[in-house]
C-alpha cells in the first residue's frame, strides 16, 4: 500500500468525521432547542413537578399575637402515581397523574379549649385539581379556594378532644413527586405514607428519604414510609423514570460513528492485504457514505417512527448498501460475507450498545479486544516489510535498434569500380 493511497484513505476518513460532526451537532441542537421550548409548553399543558407539603397546624398563644405550631398525632397519606408519557419533537417527557389522599388527626392535649388553625397548601399554585374534597370529622369544607394561597380553616377543640382533617384530589405533574414535612415543626408522629406506582424503575430525588419498605406488584411498586416519631428535615420523593429519548440517543450514536468506521476500515485494509484485492480509495469513500447513510436515516426517522424500528431500518439499509457495493465494485473478489459480518459487528452492535444504559463502554471494550485478537491471529504470518515496501521503479526502455541502410533505387547505374 503506497503512501499516497494511505493518505487518500485518511482524507476520506476525515471528511466522513466532519459530516458526522455536523449531523451530530444538528441533532443535538434540535433536541436541546425543542426540549427548552417544548418543555415549557408541556408544563403549561400538563403541570410542573409536584411538591405536596404537610398541613400546618398552629394555635394562638393567649395574650399575644404569636402562634405556636402543633403536630398532628397521626399522619396517614396514600398516593398513586401513574406514568403517562408525552412526546414533543424528539423528547419524551415523564408526565404522570397523581391521586392524593391525606388523613391527619389533630388533638388538643391541653386542659383548656383551643382554637387551632389548619392550613393546607396545594402542590402547584397554577395546577388543576379534580375530585377535590376536604372534610373535618366528615363535614365538608365548601368555602372558595385559592390554589395559590391554599386552604385554611379554624377548628375549636375542647380539652382532650381530637379532629380528623381529610383532603383528597387528583392532578397531574411531570418529572418527580415530593412530600414535604412541616418545616415549622421538623418532626412527624405516627407517619404512614404509601406511594403506589405503575412503573418499576423507581429512583429518589437527592436529599430525600428512601422508603422503609418496598414491594413489587404485577404492574408497579408499593413504597412505604412509616415511623412512630420521626425527626427530619428531608422530603419524601419519587422520580418518574424517563423513557428512551430519540434525540440525545441519536446524537451520541452519531458522535461515536468515527470509531465504528475506523474499525471497519481496518477490516477492509486487512482483507486487501490477505486476499490481494485492489481496493481503491474511492471504494473507501463509498463505504464511508454507506455508513453515513445509517446515521442520516436514524436521525430523521427517529422523530416519526419508534426508535427501535428506525434503528432496524437504518441498519438494514446501510448494511445492504455497503455489502452490495463492495461485492459489485470488486466483481466478486471481495468476501462480502466477511464485510457484512464486520459491519453488523462494528456499526450495528456498537451503536445498539447505547440503548443499554451503563453497558456501552463495556460492549465497546470487549468488541475492541475481540477485534484485536482476530486481527493479530490472521495477520501473524504477513511480511509487513513486503506489504509496505516501495514498488520497484520501472525499467528504462531499451534504445531502438539502428535502422538498416537504404537499398539502392532501381535503375541506378553501377559504378565501374564496383564492377
Amino acid at each position: 500500500m503506497s503512501a499516497k493511497r494511505l493518505a487518500a484513505i485518511v482524507l476520506v476518513f476525515v471528511a466522513a468525521c466532519a459530516g458526522w460532526w455536523g449531523l451530530g451537532l444538528s441533532t443535538a441542537r434540535r433536541s436541546t432547542e425543542f426540549h427548552g421550548r417544548l418543555g415549557d409548553a408541556v408544563e403549561k399543558l400538563w403541570g410542573t413537578p409536584l411538591v405536596q407539603s404537610a398541613p400546618s397546624v398552629t394555635v394562638e398563644i393567649p395574650g399575644s399575637d404569636r402562634v405556636r405550631p402543633l403536630m398532628p398525632v397521626k399522619n396517614d397519606v396514600q398516593v398513586a402515581l401513574n406514568a403517562d408519557y408525552r412526546k414533543k419533537g424528539l423528547i419524551w417527557y415523564p408526565t404522570y397523574t397523581c391521586s392524593f389522599t391525606g388523613s391527619y388527626t389533630i388533638a388538643n392535649t391541653e386542659e383548656v379549649a383551643q382554637k387551632m388553625r389548619i392550613h393546607f397548601d396545594f402542590p402547584a399554585g397554577e395546577g388543576t385539581y379534580d375530585a377535590f374534597a376536604a372534610t373535618i370529622d366528615g363535614a365538608p369544607l365548601n368555602a372558595a379556594i385559592d390554589t395559590q394561597a391554599g386552604l385554611g380553616e379554624i377548628v375549636e377543640l375542647g380539652p382532650g378532644e381530637s379532629a380528623v382533617f381529610d383532603v383528597s384530589y387528583a392532578t397531574r405533574g411531570i418529572g418527580e413527586w415530593q412530600y414535604r414535612m412541616d418545616p415549622g415543626v421538623g418532626r412527624v408522629q405516627n407517619l404512614n405514607l404509601v406511594v403506589t406506582t405503575d412503573f418499576c424503575d423507581v429512583d429518589y430525588p437527592a436529599g430525600c428519604l428512601s422508603p422503609m419498605a418496598v414491594e413489587d406488584t404485577s404492574d408497579g411498586m408499593v413504597l412505604t414510609w412509616s415511623a412512630t416519631d420521626l425527626i427530619t428535615r428531608e422530603n419524601i420523593g419519587v422520580i418518574v423514570p424517563e423513557r428512551l429519548n430519540p434525540g440525545p440517543l441519536t446524537s451520541r450514536i452519531t458522535f461515536f460513528a468515527p470509531v465504528c468506521l475506523v474499525f471497519f476500515f481496518v477490516l477492509v485494509a486487512t482483507i486487501n492485504i490477505l486476499y490481494k484485492v485492489n481496493i481503491h480509495p474511492m471504494h473507501y469513500l463509498f463505504v464511508a457514505a454507506g455508513f453515513f447513510a445509517f446515521h442520516l436515516l436514524l436521525a430523521y426517522m427517529a422523530g416519526h417512527v419508534p426508535i427501535h424500528a428506525a434503528f432496524a431500518i437504518s441498519a438494514v439499509v446501510s448494511v445492504g448498501l455497503v455489502t452490495s457495493y463492495l461485492s459489485g465494485a470488486l466483481r466478486g473478489q471481495f468476501p462480502w460475507k466477511v464485510a457484512a459480518a464486520g459491519q453488523v459487528f462494528f456499526l450495528v452492535l456498537f451503536s445498539y450498545s447505547f440503548f443499554l444504559e451503563g453497558f456501552t463502554g463495556l460492549t465497546v471494550a470487549i468488541g475492541s479486544v475481540v477485534t484485536l485478537a482476530v486481527l493479530m491471529r490472521v495477520t501473524a504470518h504477513i511480511d509487513w516489510n513486503e506489504v509496505f515496501a516501495r514498488p520497484p521503479a520501472p525499467a528504462a526502455p531499451a534504445p531502438p535498434a539502428p535502422a538498416p541502410p537504404p537499398l539502392p533505387a532501381s535503375g541506378t547505374p553501377f559504378d565501374s569500380a564496383e564492377v
